[in-house]
């Protein structure tokens, strides 16, 4: 798997915020972009060729998300959550409205916790060093940050402000070397 991912949330079915994904999964060089639920795919066709276009997309199935949905679309329905190894980690990706946190998802410190729902971005370090991040949300968010998205890569993470791609302050996590982490 790729060096540099995006993780994104909550995109309800937006053509304008998935090829904005698209394109900043382009600039970044990133393999794939992780959604946290609630892609609601359209059965729109410029929808659909977005999405054959897009760098490798792996999902996990949001509180929103219908089968039909996904059966128009041409994609198969995800799973409720995900175990991804990248980088050394273990990344647990889910949608955030069944399993609200790390707690009891066998995680260990330097592990990461993705989830969604809210439309809330948050990045924090958890007292057992896991690191939880929610990328907030693509379409309706509720905060006054407006769209965001986050990018990881091999020196942390990084809440960003999706249409304008600027990181968020107080949004950033710099990894550690392993030692210390």
């Amino acid at each position: 798997m790729s060096t540099t991912l995006l993780l994104a949330s909550d995109l309800h079915g937006s053509l304008p915020a998935l090829s904005l994904l698209e394109q900043r999964a382009h600039e970044y060089n990133a393999g794939c972009i992780l959604i946290a639920g609630d892609l609601c795919p359209s059965g729109h066709i410029q929808f659909q060729i977005l999405l054959q276009n897009t760098p490798q997309l792996i999902l996990v199935r949001g509180n929103c998300d219908s089968s039909y949905d996904f059966s128009n679309a041409g994609i198969t329905l995800p799973p409720l959550n995900r175990t991804i190894d990248w980088q050394g980690r273990t990344l647990f990706m889910t949608h955030g409205d069944r399993i609200h946190s790390p707690v009891g998802q066998n995680l260990k410190a330097g592990d990461i916790f993705i989830s969604g729902h809210t439309h809330v971005p948050k990045l924090h370090k958890s007292e057992n060093g896991v690191i939880w991040v929610n990328p907030g949300s693509t379409t309706y968010p509720r905060t006054a940050l407006g769209p965001t998205y986050a990018l990881l890569d091999d020196k942390g993470i990084s809440i960003r402000k999706l249409r304008e791609d600027q990181p968020i302050a107080g949004l950033q996590y710099y990894f550690l070397p392993k030692a210390d982490q």
